[in-house]
């Protein structure tokens, strides 16, 4: 059947830098639903001035973490193989 799924991975061992930012990045996600769903029913509206700030720029932060995956990516790029679609 044509198509099918196009996937990359590195060979060998996958760089430290690349498991912290991939940690971060899931970690970024899960604060940011756990914000939106908290802010409307548990915090009340006084909330501090810290995660005030990180309500506003945490898109700005999952951004700059793709970017940094990507920018890993392409330093790494002669470690990372393209496995083609069956």
């Amino acid at each position: 059947m044509p198509g099918g799924r196009h996937r990359f991975e590195f060979v060998g061992k996958e760089p430290l830098v690349f498991w912290i930012v991939t940690s971060l990045l899931f970690a970024n996600t899960a604060l940011m639903l756990l914000l939106d769903f908290a802010g409307k029913y548990f915090l009340p509206n006084g909330i501090p001035k810290t995660v005030h700030w990180y309500e506003n720029n945490s898109l700005i932060i999952q951004f700059g973490l793709i970017a940094l995956l990507a920018a890993i990516s392409i330093i790494f790029r002669k470690r990372i193989r393209y496995i083609r679609p069956e």
